[in-house]
């Protein structure tokens, strides 16, 4: 008499796939997700000009608010070496985050085999919206984020005749890339509260009881988040973080169970 059994059978290559060809498996994966990220590099190394040219624009925005013009505007390099590195860092996370896809794809096709039903509904549901969080992210930090912080920044310390401003292309693309990694990642806080929800941790109610202490925790992520030390910046990251906590709270009430599951 034949044995039944009752353990979920996702694929039947999954079955018949030894441990040496999942291995195999990952590596190609990985080959492929590198070469990827490699032709993107390379890509973006190629138009590096282009590149800066869009990074600087928030820089020379501020000058013309401040009615800064020539020389003064400009950003310098201060050194020979720092600029390279800086840019080599830009194309860097440009091609990452051109390659994304193609890699999230590779990581995806190994991953969902072993996934169930359930699992597989999950990240099928939530891995788009993630990726749209992080751009929306990055263009806020781009289109206001990084302008008006950086005007808050040069208002704060104008002191015309007595201390003559420079600007320096590196320190200047790390803060504009740092700013903009910052907010793609923070905005995933409404993703991660309604995943929460939807797994029956927590629950809409939950998060509005919760209200006075994330308000709390969301004024000390900012200023830990932004890598300057002006309350302004740090004002202009806090308030839309305020905004996708109540965004995470409607998606909780939305999609949520009535009780946690611990209940």
């Amino acid at each position: 008499m034949p044995v039944v059994s009752d353990s979920p059978v996702k694929d039947v290559s999954e079955v018949r796939m030894t441990f040496g060809e999942h291995i195999e498996e990952l590596r190609w994966r990985l080959v492929k997700s590198l070469v990827a990220l490699v032709v993107a590099f390379i890509f973006a190394a190629w138009f590096y000009q282009g590149l800066v040219w869009v990074v600087v624009q928030p820089h020379f925005k501020v000058m013309e608010w401040l009615d800064v013009k020539g020389e003064q505007a400009q950003l310098i390099t201060a050194a020979y070496t720092k600029p390279i590195w800086a840019v080599m860092k830009l194309s860097f996370i440009v091609a990452l985050f051109a390659a994304s896809p193609f890699i999230a794809y590779q990581i995806w096709s190994f991953v969902s085999a072993g996934l169930y039903p359930r699992e597989r509904k999950y990240v099928v549901r939530y891995a788009p919206l993630s990726f749209l969080l992080f751009f929306g992210g990055c263009l806020f930090g781009y289109f206001v984020l990084i302008p008006y912080g950086l005007y808050g920044m040069a208002q704060m310390f104008k002191i015309d005749d007595m201390v003559k401003p420079t600007y320096v292309i590196t320190d200047y693309l790390d803060l504009v890339m740092s700013l903009t990694i910052v907010t793609g990642v923070v905005f995933q806080l409404p993703l991660i509260m309604s995943f929460c929800t939807s797994i029956g941790l927590t629950t809409a109610r939950m998060w509005l009881r919760w209200l006075r202490i994330g308000i709390v925790i969301i004024f000390v992520a900012a200023a830990i988040l932004t890598p300057t030390p002006d309350i302004y910046t740090q004002m202009l990251l806090a308030i839309p973080l305020l905004a996708l906590y109540f965004i995470g709270v409607g998606l909780s009430a939305l999609i949520g169970p009535a009780k946690p599951a611990h209940a």
